[in-house]
């Protein structure tokens, strides 16, 4: 190691693992983790920080992040969503293709990143859309740094086409031939599966009926859509192989074909979200066009096999699905549900309601939550090189976590634009508190206190690398 003093030095906490914690401490150097150390082993740094009594966990990853500039920035743009990012503990998020124009052609994706580039706090990858399915398109995305690549099996939301070209691929065709293409380029397909003429059937019906109610939306998508495009997915993919990642998992039925096809040696991987593990179908009564999501929310019978899926494996990882809608458009949901878009603005969620669990003890550990929201992400899409961990090459992304103090979740608590659209976690209670925040060995939050500038996070491609 280089006689140079060491640019930081995290010392006295306890860094975790998806295999443990140890008492050790980290030393950084160019943004880059060059040491760890039993305590008081470490040399000398230029800046040292006491983190006696704190855990020390690697940053959030979370590789299902909407962005909604530049078509509508007073939801959110780079810079007010890495702001909120920073402030729950994420300090890599990787953004979805749905824009205006979606993000389907090099050109678009190369404005996208450039766009970034200017506002970002942290670290920041990018989805492509498969656009027209023409493989020189696909092949230049890959080379300009799509970490990977995004299909949706149902179709575009009347009105938002524009937003959704290259993306929504309702018609198996295409959608095998996206499998064919992907595959081509070594990156990851991941799908959000949902079966377009199951979804017609019972919104159908409900609107036939007469329910424009929050629940309508809800019986308009049951779990069979959402099994059933899994099973076609996964029958698809048989004589592919292309990598396939099943997007924001809401089932038992659907987890079910997920198992079967992993049993089958297929390589799918799959999420879930705070959305579907901490709340459920009664959430639709009290909270309406809140918590309208795609798919949406389940019942409690749904929410445990969701969880028994991440305990055994089955489900790899834990993502926010950051979707910021503002308070008053979500509002005209109550009378007319079919009116207001799908999502909740979620990043600071994530890390805040899994690690009150783990402290909690009584359903995970710290040990399973860094492993769900930090290492799988990034080895499963190709960012384990420098992200999701705090081993020596890493970036020196942490999240140093007080497990000493408690959170109270109010609109004061968040960063995102849109946090006047978060209902449904209102009042509650987190044990642990964000003491600080680091991505690459700088400070971007301090308690909840965002200080990165914006333009101070990269744009990064596969292995984490910058762009």
């Amino acid at each position: 190691m280089s006689s140079e003093p060491l640019d930081l030095a995290v010392r006295g906490g306890t860094v975790v693992s998806a295999r443990g914690r140890h008492r050790i401490d980290l030393g950084v150097r160019g943004g880059v983790v060059v040491a760890r150390a039993a305590p008081g082993e470490l040399g000398p740094a230029r800046t040292s920080i006491d983190a006696q009594g704190l855990f020390v966990l690697p940053g959030i990853v979370d590789t299902h992040f909407h962005c909604r500039a530049p078509d509508h920035p007073e939801r959110e743009d780079f810079d007010s969503g890495t702001a909120a990012a920073a402030a729950g503990g994420v300090t890599t998020i990787v953004e979805m293709p749905i824009s205006e124009p979606a993000c389907s052609t090099p050109e678009i994706l190369e404005a996208r990143m450039k766009l970034a580039a200017g506002q970002a706090r942290v670290d920041v990858g990018f989805y492509a859309a498969v656009g027209d399915l023409d493989t020189p398109r696909l092949d230049e995305m890959a080379a300009a740094g799509a970490v990977a690549f995004k299909a949706m099996m149902h179709a575009a939301p009347p009105g938002r086409e524009a937003s959704f070209r290259g993306l929504a691929l309702p018609e198996d065709r295409d959608l095998f031939r996206a499998l064919e293409a992907v595959q081509n380029t070594g990156r990851v397909l991941a799908v959000h599966a949902e079966h377009q003429q199951i979804i017609d059937l019972f919104e159908a019906r409900e609107r036939a009926a007469g329910r424009n109610d929050p629940a309508a939306h809800a019986r308009s998508r049951p779990d069979v859509a959402e099994s059933a495009a899994v099973a076609r997915l996964g029958a698809m993919n048989e004589g592919v192989g292309a990598r396939v990642h099943v997007v924001h998992l809401s089932s038992g039925r659907a987890l079910e074909y997920v198992r079967w096809f992993r049993e089958r040696g297929q390589a799918m991987t799959a999420e879930t979200t705070p959305a579907y593990l901490f709340a459920d179908d009664e959430d639709v009564a009290r909270y309406g066009p809140f918590v309208k999501i795609n798919p949406p929310l389940r019942t409690p019978m749904d929410r445990r096999d969701l969880r028994a899926g991440l305990e055994d494996g089955a489900i790899d990882m834990v993502v926010s699905d950051h979707a910021p809608f503002l308070g008053y458009e979500k509002e005209a949901g109550w009378t007319d549900i079919w009116s207001v878009g799908s999502g909740i603005p979620g990043v600071e969620l994530t890390g805040r309601l899994l690690w009150h669990d783990a402290l909690s003890e009584t359903r995970s550990r710290l040990e399973d939550v860094v492993a769900w929201t930090s290492e799988r992400p990034a080895e499963i899409f190709g960012l384990a090189g420098r992200k999701g961990h705090l081993g020596v090459g890493a970036d020196a992304d942490m999240v140093l976590l007080d497990p000493t103090k408690e959170t109270v979740l109010s609109a004061d608590t968040f960063r995102t634009r849109s946090r006047d659209a978060i209902r449904h976690v209102l009042g509650f209670r987190c044990r642990g508190a964000i003491a600080s925040v680091w991505s690459r060995g700088r400070q971007v939050a301090d308690y909840g206190n965002v200080v990165a500038e914006p333009g101070s996070g990269r744009v990064i491609g596969p292995d984490g690398v910058s762009l």
